[in-house]
């Protein structure tokens, strides 16, 4: 179980060395950090491991209830959900972008966490006073990069939203739909806004422009067309 419990702290180190090869990815990073940032409560993220493995990663961001205890973290998050969530005993904790222990995180201290599927989080991420922990960039190259297959995440700004993001390859074009072929082999039917911003290989596009094989990531709010389709290809 120690060694399971290494799985996002691993994929993190291959993501840093691979990063040069993730930047031509579709997502820009401006996007991947609004959706990982401090109006993030909670997220979903599906990403294909090596082989035909699966990573259901789930994210939580929010206040300390009380201390660790039990090997659990209970949060209140930015909604009002009270979350409890395992943490390894060994986890690292980064608080306030420094090495720290979980027996130095106290009620009140804003917290975030990562773990893939029942496993508890290897990596706890802490600030205090008015601080927001921060997902470092390598987190988001795992959960955004090219192995994404669709993520769910719910975001408060003025309002809250329920924000869906599939990725995979153009399988077919129709009327403001595409149907995207997942990493996972799920074909999925997106429908699309008139009004979406399209950028194709990082420059501003039209739907038109879009053709069967291209790799596209989209992004919608709950049941709304998507508003937003980033792809790449010829």
């Amino acid at each position: 179980m120690a060694k399971r419990g290494l799985t996002i702290a691993v994929l993190v180190s291959a993501a840093a060395m691979a990063a040069p090869a993730l930047a031509g990815h579709p997502m820009p990073t401006s996007a991947s950090t609004y959706l990982l940032g401090p109006k993030m409560i909670r997220a979903e993220i599906i990403v294909k491991g090596s082989s035909t493995t699966l990573h259901d990663y789930r994210l939580d961001r929010g206040k300390l209830l009380k201390r660790y205890t039990a090997g659990t973290l209970n949060l209140l998050e930015r909604d009002g959900t009270k979350t409890p969530v395992k943490v390894a005993s060994g986890a690292r904790v980064i608080l306030n972008g420094l090495p720290s222990t979980l027996r130095r995180l106290r009620a009140g201290m804003q917290i975030a966490v990562a773990h893939d599927r029942d496993l508890p989080a290897d990596t706890v991420y802490a600030a205090s006073g008015r601080g927001t922990p921060k997902w470092p960039a390598p987190v988001a190259a795992v959960m955004f990069g090219s192995r994404l297959i669709r993520a769910e995440i719910a975001l408060q700004d003025t309002t809250l939203h329920d924000y869906r993001v599939d990725q995979g390859r153009i399988k077919q074009v129709g009327v403001f739909t595409l149907v995207l072929r997942e990493l996972d082999g799920t074909d999925v039917t997106i429908n699309i806004s008139p009004a979406a911003r399209i950028k194709l290989n990082g420059k501003n596009a039209s739907f038109v422009q879009l053709r069967k094989g291209i790799m596209a990531t989209t992004i919608h709010d709950g049941d709304k067309p998507a508003d937003q389709v980033y792809a790449t290809g010829k």
